[in-house]
């Protein structure tokens, strides 16, 4: 564990197009707030999609805990907005689905070998068949501060958005822009231009987002961008100032084929070092030390498939039926309408926007009072039916669907994660496609065989969970269950990494198979010897910087949860379910601080 060293505070967002890479498309950017009330932002995902025409559409999660009456979001980009499609919102909800539908999922199944004593006590004992898996617009203005031009703006769901340029002459982009946004009402700490001055230099525009008068934190949803660009990349040096340890970073990459870390390692992890009675205690632990096994340059690819598997999935049959269903009844007054619509789409991401757009409300009656009783006043509110459900139909439905198109409209998806800290943000992670490498499931399955004889009980015999990478793992009776033996935290991280690229199967950089093999037989033969003791380890639940699993993992039995049981909250993530309830954690750990060192090894 690090120590921490407090500072601004710097998020992920989304850009394009860099020097040395001219046609990426890069996502991350400086995410601002009130020094005085720091925000955290908590959790956050990227889905970037390439659309096949020389540009990149981009859906950026943004989410945070605490309050800020003034914060800005600054993205570097390679181009300017042309159209209202270009920049958007779309829905918290839509990518807590896509995360729930893609997690890793570990499933442990049970058998037993022979017949174990019995004497009347149930033979299944602790290894029973159903034991679960762990889940885991117009003309450029010309502004006369010191070269910014204004080159669009406009208003996007709770965001005021404007697009600047710097003059090619100026010799310090980065401090007159952040001289002009601090003159226009955007909350940047100064030292935003030791972070923003490479991207200006390079010549990029910059986008600048801030809470529309009167929007509270509730408002705040994933942006949607299309821009210029041809890969997707996520430039982790701009979030390095005021990133903490083993921040994660969850990307979905939609396009032609698999999606692969063009100038990061591809890591596999070694499952040996996973808790396979319950994968969400330590997953992300084995993520973090995987990442820095690689020197904090690689990542973990946890799903890559067809995305048919996906349809339906974030906007499902059920969604569509009930949006008709409520479209279609008949109202005999606006307090059914109203409650109807609460009941159903309350909790969704714009449904106090949309609502806010149309309702009238009494005199002396404020929205927040509203929000905090609309029972109180659903029979004197005024709105007409059919504007309000034009208005949640644009700001409520359309989102959900945005990202289930955009998920359809693409024949592959791959989910990649890893962590990072401030120190291992040396080069921004650089995306391609690779049509030769074959698809990643999200489902693991283990098979715990119990082996019997008359003269012990199931519950005392021993036993063995066989790996799907292969090896296995043997132990006595209730040894280790529901925890992970310390010894095995000292095996590898990682069982391969791989440097991929566009095509072939890529260059093995280091192969820890065989010292795996050898360290768990070592380890058999001790268990068998009696020499391990019997108490396990429930593994770390992650670092404080990553505020536990950032990437997900989730899984009930060896078919985890659908999408209809995504968490609501804001908080997206790892789940657990074993009885087929996931629980929310965090998904990208994108607001910290603090730049330490630690000793790891790193690939040559």
């Amino acid at each position: 564990m690090r120590s921490l060293i407090r500072s601004g505070i710097l998020g992920v967002a989304v850009w394009a197009a860099s020097a040395w890479a001219p046609n990426a498309a890069l996502a991350c950017g400086g995410f601002f707030c009130n020094q005085a009330q720091p925000v955290n932002q908590a959790a956050e995902g990227i889905v970037f999609a390439d659309n096949g025409d020389g540009t990149v559409t981009a859906v950026i999660q943004i989410m945070y805990e605490g309050p800020s009456k003034s914060f800005s979001w600054l993205l570097p980009i390679s181009s300017v907005p042309k159209v209202d499609s270009d920049i958007g919102v779309a829905s918290n909800l839509a990518l807590q689905r896509l995360q729930a539908a893609t997690n890793p999922n570990y499933s442990l199944t049970t058998t037993t070998e022979g017949t174990c004593r019995s004497d009347g006590f149930n033979s299944g004992g602790v290894g029973s068949p159903s034991a679960g898996g762990a889940s885991s617009g117009g003309p450029p203005l010309v502004i006369g501060d010191g070269g910014v031009t204004v080159e669009a703006s406009g208003v996007v769901g709770a965001f005021e958005w404007t697009v600047i340029s710097l003059d090619k002459s100026t010799t310090s982009p980065a401090d007159v822009a952040v001289a002009w946004l601090k003159k226009n009402g955007y909350d940047v700490p100064s030292s935003a231009t030791q972070t923003l001055g490479s991207y200006l230099s390079d010549g990029l525009y910059l986008l600048a987002l801030k809470l529309t008068k009167g929007a509270d934190t509730g408002s705040i949803r994933p942006i949607v961008l299309t821009y210029e660009g041809t890969q997707a990349s996520i430039p982790v040096k701009l979030t390095a100032v005021a990133a903490n340890d083993d921040m994660g970073v969850l990307t979905w990459v939609l396009g032609k084929s698999r999606a692969v870390p063009k100038n990061y390692y591809s890591l596999e992890l070694n499952e040996a070092r996973i808790n396979w009675f319950n994968a969400s205690s330590n997953y992300n632990s084995v993520v973090i030390d995987a990442a820095n096994d690689a020197g904090g340059q690689g990542f973990v690819t946890e799903f890559s498939g067809a995305t048919s598997s996906l349809k339906s999935t974030i906007w499902t049959t059920n969604d569509e039926f009930a949006w008709s269903s409520f479209k279609g009844a008949l109202y005999q007054s606006f307090e059914q309408l109203f409650n109807q619509a609460y009941g159903q789409y309350g909790q969704w991401d714009g449904f106090w926007d949309a609502t806010r757009a149309v309702v009238t409300l009494p005199d002396g009656v404020t929205f927040d009072d509203f929000k905090l009783c609309p029972t109180c006043y659903a029979t004197s509110i005024q709105f007409s039916p059919s504007a309000y459900i034009a208005s949640l139909d644009k700001t409520v439905i359309a989102p959900v669907k945005l990202v289930q198109d955009l998920v359809d409209a693409h024949p592959e998806i791959t989910r990649m994660y890893t962590t990072l800290s401030a120190d291992e943000m040396t080069d921004d992670p650089l995306f391609a496609f690779n049509p030769d490498l074959p698809a990643v499931s999200n489902l693991h399955v283990a098979q715990r065989v119990i082996e019997c004889n008359p003269s012990v009980y199931s519950f005392d015999a021993p036993w063995r969970i066989e790996l799907p990478q292969g090896g296995t793992i043997r132990g006595v009776g209730s040894q280790g269950l529901g925890a992970w033996p310390d010894a095995l935290t000292a095996l590898p991280p990682n069982r391969t990494i791989v440097r991929a690229g566009e095509s072939g199967k890529g260059k093995v950089i280091d192969d820890q198979s065989a010292a795996i093999e050898d360290q768990l037989a070592s380890y058999n033969a001790d268990v068998g010897a009696g020499t391990v003791g019997s108490a396990g380890s429930a593994g770390r639940s992650g670092s404080a910087g990553s505020a536990g699993r950032s990437g997900g993992v989730s899984g009930s039995g060896a078919t985890g949860g659908g999408p209809e049981q995504a968490p609501t909250t804001a908080k997206g993530g790892c789940s657990f379910a074993a009885n087929g309830s996931p629980l929310s954690a965090l998904a990208i750990a994108a607001a910290f601080s603090a730049i330490v060192l630690r000793r790891r090894r790193r690939v040559a």
